[in-house]
């Protein structure tokens, strides 16, 4: 019974063991659980590295290329692949099951999209993608140390999973500005020593330009904006054209980009163009596409009919701003009479013309931009003079000395008085006298009326300048018999009334 209870006795201990093996196992369980709180912020930070990147959303900490500062100190270092062990006429190549990236495009355009295509990486692995200087621009010339550009490390741009036979595709936003032309993208599998490299060379001469509008006419205000050009150089800005006098200079910011900036419309030929801007440094170029409307220009007269001597006043709008416009009489081409410039609104006014006795009747005047080549025309009358005589009688006997009275000859032009016995007859000049600058004469001039003259005489005054004729009648009264009246010596015109 004693023994029975001796052995029964060690059962009785072991739950108190028990428990005390409990108590001294509770710190293994307490180490477990950091360990795994310590797994999974590893994986925490690898996704923040990894995935929010190929997401296009960069986490905090993260390296930015191109954004014109230093890269950070704890940029990732890029493996470099194997070097070539097969010789492929004289050229050392790769033997085949290593990785490989292309790049589409490989000539890129400053913040354009590049699509990374890759191979030969173990299917299901992850593979980061950067960007960063290429190894040539990396290595110094041999002259002091190399730029803060070749000395930067590459930047993460995107990450992928590799699928069956180990292929991939990224697509990642190329940076809007650069320090250097030619930049390496590198595709790197995580935990393996797979990766590959390819060059993205930046295409030169090639800016952007981008226009607030792609409709408008000559003289309208639109926004430029440009791109891609060498820091603080002067920019040639043209417009349907590369040479010749630029429409206007800017200049690039330090990045090589100009901001909106506002511009005219240039001269150009209606319909479809384009805006050019040339860096002169750098020689890049880059053009946006433009629809130019046609002008309407219109002219208005004042008067409509003049005379000889008179003026016509005229004012334009519609043209191009700052051109000059060409005026011509009758004719599209040929010689102009007189060019006008217009101001920063296309139009002009003030200007005029004053007319020659040489036109008559019905005239037209033709006004054309001397760049923009937009015509319009105008026409108006010459109207002729009109002039009035009279003498200072109606009619009277033989012997009677008369003068004359005129009005409405052309200003200051000399007049010349012919007489004719009968209609039909030759005029004989008589007399001559000058009008005033109304074309107004009061009492000048002299002639005797001779005494074989029967029934009448007429008087006709001709403006020697106008063209214009007055005609008298006057009436001889009958004498009733011979008149001994001394025959008058020919009239001798003086010089300065010639005209």
């Amino acid at each position: 019974m004693q023994t029975l209870k001796r052995r029964l006795a060690p059962a009785k201990r072991r739950p108190a063991a028990a428990k005390r093996r409990r108590r001294v196992s509770r710190p293994k369980i307490s180490g477990r659980r950091l360990l795994i709180a310590a797994v999974a912020a590893f994986l925490l930070v690898s996704v923040g590295r990894s995935v929010l990147p190929a997401l296009g959303i960069e986490a905090p900490g993260l390296p930015s290329f191109g954004g014109g500062g230093d890269s950070p100190t704890d940029a990732p270092t890029t493996k470099a692949p194997k070097a070539p062990t097969v010789d492929l006429n004289g050229v050392m190549v790769h033997g085949g099951g290593e990785p490989m990236i292309t790049l589409n495009p490989g000539l890129v355009r400053l913040g354009s999209t590049v699509t990374v295509n890759g191979n030969g990486f173990d299917q299901g692995s992850m593979v980061d993608v950067y960007l960063g200087p290429s190894a040539a621009a990396a290595q110094p010339s041999g002259k002091g140390k190399p730029s803060k550009a070749t000395a930067a490390k590459p930047v993460q741009v995107g990450t992928a999973k590799a699928g069956k036979y180990g292929i991939f595709t990224v697509n990642f936003a190329f940076p809007s500005k650069m320090t250097t032309p030619v930049l390496e993208v590198t595709a790197q599998a995580r935990g393996s020593d797979k990766v590959a490299k390819a060059e993205a060379a930046v295409a030169q001469g090639a800016g952007q330009a981008t226009l607030s509008a792609v409709v408008g006419k000559p003289g309208d205000t639109i926004n430029l904006t440009v791109k891609g050009f060498s820091p603080g150089e002067e920019l040639s800005v043209f417009w349907g054209r590369i040479n010749g006098e630029p429409s206007l200079t800017l200049k690039a910011d330090e990045d090589g980009s100009v901001g909106k900036t506002p511009i005219r419309v240039g001269v150009t030929a209606v319909g479809t163009t384009s805006l050019v801007v040339v860096g002169k440094t750098s020689g890049a170029a880059a053009s946006a596409p433009f629809q130019v409307l046609r002008l309407y220009p219109s002219i208005k007269l004042a008067p409509y009919a003049v005379k000889a001597t008179q003026s016509i006043t005229f004012s334009g709008a519609g043209f191009a701003p700052g051109e000059r416009v060409l005026v011509r009489l009758n004719s599209a081409g040929g010689q102009p009479v007189m060019a006008v410039t217009t101001d920063g609104a296309g139009a002009f006014k003030g200007a005029g013309l004053t007319m020659p006795y040489q036109l008559k009747g019905s005239q037209s005047l033709v006004f054309i931009g001397e760049q923009s080549r937009a015509a319009t025309s105008s026409g108006f009358t010459i109207l002729p003079y009109t002039p009035q005589a009279r003498t200072n009688a109606y009619g009277g006997l033989p012997g009677t000395v008369v003068n004359f009275y005129a009005t409405q000859f052309a200003p200051n032009e000399a007049v010349h008085v012919y007489v004719k016995t009968s209609k039909g007859a030759k005029g004989e000049l008589v007399s001559a006298f000058r009008v005033d600058k109304n074309g107004t004469a009061r009492a000048v001039g002299q002639y005797t009326i001779p005494g074989n003259t029967e029934n009448s005489v007429i008087f006709e005054l001709r403006g020697q300048l106008s063209g214009s004729t007055a005609t008298v009648n006057f009436k001889v009264d009958s004498s009733g018999g011979p008149v001994d009246i001394p025959t008058p010596k020919p009239y001798v015109l003086p010089k300065d009334l010639e005209k």
